[in-house]
């Protein structure tokens, strides 16, 4: 069953650009090192539950492990790359958010909601479930300013795209999880912009 994990996991398509929004480069900085720690743990341990019955090593299977690993172990020795690729890597970098506004509004064109009352209670469980602990890990890390406001804004979004692609993939409800993730966004239409108005008060 994906719903766990599809309760947990919601770095995607619309947490980083509202990021860059709401709380310009310095928050987009830190919604970047938070997406990629939730999306390591959610390419691990999630997939390990989801396909150990089959292939516990499936995980390293993954190019995004390796692709964390490397670019932590650029960040932490201070190499820097050659002019030619860091650049092409920025330009990249500068097309992912329109990118991921596109696949986006593409996927959720594809998606019917069913099962309206479950989609739309787990829909808005995710958004306020993920309020809730957001302002408790800011308060057990003592954060504060910019980065206590993203760690809110990201962990009250909706359940991400790629949760439905990885419940096709290992062959769960994914009907299901695409009404939730349909549901959750449509929820997010209302509470996103009060989560935002409540941060930068």
């Amino acid at each position: 069953m994906y719903l766990p994990p599809v309760l947990f996991a919601n770095t995607g398509n619309m947490g980083l650009p509202l990021v860059l929004f709401a709380f310009g480069d310095a928050g987009f900085n830190v919604g970047i090192l938070y997406m990629v720690s939730v999306t390591i743990v959610h390419y691990t341990l999630g997939i390990m539950i989801l396909s150990f019955d089959e292939s516990p090593f499936e995980v390293f299977k993954l190019p995004l492990i390796y692709s964390a690993a490397l670019g932590i172990l650029l960040s932490v020795t201070g190499w820097s790359m050659p002019t030619l690729v860091d650049r092409a890597i920025h330009l990249l970098g500068d097309a992912s958010i329109p990118t991921m506004i596109f696949a986006l509004g593409y996927k959720l064109a594809e998606v019917a909601i069913s099962e309206v009352k479950k989609s739309f209670a787990f829909g808005g469980l995710r958004i306020g479930l993920g309020f809730v602990l957001g302002v408790g890990m800011v308060k057990i890390l003592h954060l504060n300013g910019v980065a206590s406001s993203v760690v809110i804004l990201q962990s009250a979004m909706p359940p991400a795209i790629f949760n439905f692609v990885l419940a096709e993939r290992y062959k769960q409800d994914s009907q299901v999880v695409a009404s939730i993730i349909m549901a959750g966004t449509l929820i997010s239409i209302v509470t996103t912009p009060i989560i935002i108005a409540y941060l930068i008060r």
